[in-house]
């Protein structure tokens, strides 16, 4: 009986390091909620006093809103991103300052996250990327500012709202170059294993920055 009690703890105990080690080893990134919304291209033909923005739509501004590692990973990634779609990134800390000069990329991620397991550990980032072809940076900035609503429930609705803002502006400018696009997470997490040599922070800034990527393809 002793016998086979320990030849039971002997499999029980290979089990469970069979199991730790796939775990261990494991690496994946999923999102507890997430959307997006592509607003365009919308181009106003018809001339009259309309004009044309931005100034060089060649380059593209960038903004990242969030702590670091998150941020200069995803400034990274992003950065990456324009270049493959042979534009030039520009990396800024104050966006309201190249408003109109060029397009315009914001990442605002203000709930961020981090559990370290035995086998495991977690990050997680909550936030909106937005982007303006006509590089409408103050109307971002400023419903930022004004107290943009940041919840589970509502971050859909907070995304939208951000290009419903600058669409207005756009109009009472009458600027002709209206695309303005958002996506949003809601808890996007990554988990890396103890024995995975992925990178949790470049996973987040991947899933982020292709995202980007979908917008310029269709801009």
């Amino acid at each position: 009986m002793k016998r086979v009690l320990l030849v039971l703890c002997v499999a029980a105990l290979l089990v469970l390091s069979f199991v730790g080690v796939a775990v261990a080893s494991e690496s994946y990134i999923v999102s507890t909620y997430q959307g997006a919304s592509m607003n365009g291209p919308a181009t106003v033909v018809n001339h009259g006093n309309w004009t044309s923005a931005p100034k060089n739509p060649n380059v593209i501004y960038i903004a990242v809103w969030t702590p670091n590692p998150y941020k200069e990973y995803i400034e990274a990634a992003l950065v990456n991103v324009v270049k493959k779609h042979g534009l030039k990134p520009v990396v800024v800390e104050n966006i309201t300052a190249h408003d109109f000069k060029g397009r315009v990329v914001l990442f605002y991620g203000p709930i961020i996250g981090y559990n370290g397991g035995v086998l495991s550990k977690t990050i997680s980032i909550s936030g909106i990327l937005y982007y303006s072809y006509a590089g409408d940076a103050r109307s971002a900035v400023d419903t930022i500012n004004n107290g943009l609503e940041f919840s589970e429930s509502a971050i859909s609705n907070s995304a939208n709202r951000l290009c419903q803002v600058s669409m207005n502006r756009l109009i009472k400018l009458r600027i002709a170059n209206q695309t303005c696009d958002v996506a949003y997470w809601w808890y996007l997490k990554a988990r890396v294993g103890k024995l995975s040599n992925a990178n949790p922070y470049e996973m987040i800034a991947s899933e982020i920055a292709s995202q980007l990527d979908q917008f310029l393809r269709g801009s």
